[in-house]
């Protein structure tokens, strides 16, 4: 069962063939059929492809599990970008978007992106690389 949301980070390194802890992390969780892919981080991916990826990339992701994006999690994100501004720290509105997500369906998340150590680890539940 899927439990991991994988973030772009860790899928362009993972399509480029980029050597590292995450990409390897990211083979085993597909592997164990527990990566899932949300519409943020599809969208993300989709604009920094290659035409000569774009192939690749499309039979990979219409085999993952799919986390639907509802209004109420545009809320949550929301909430949750106003919450840490009023820490005085800013964060891109797609990773508030991304970390609610995870947040609100139980998912860990993957991710090399620095933006997601702000969040308080007891509430966004991390894998590591």
């Amino acid at each position: 069962m899927a439990d991991v949301l994988v973030d772009t980070t860790v899928w362009v390194d993972f399509f480029r063939s980029r050597e590292g802890a995450a990409g390897d992390l990211l083979d085993d969780l597909l592997g164990q059929d527990r990566a899932a892919l949300c519409g943020i981080v599809e969208m993300e991916v989709y604009q920094g492809l290659k035409v000569k990826e774009r192939q690749t990339v499309e039979s990979a992701f219409w085999l993952l599990p799919y986390v639907q994006t509802t209004r109420q999690d545009f809320i949550a994100a929301g909430m949750l970008w106003n919450s840490m501004r009023k820490k005085g720290i800013t964060i891109p509105s797609t990773d508030c978007l991304v970390a609610a997500l995870c947040i609100d369906h139980g998912l860990s998340l993957l991710s090399t992106d620095r933006h997601f150590d702000a969040f308080d680890p007891d509430v966004l539940k991390r894998v590591r690389p």
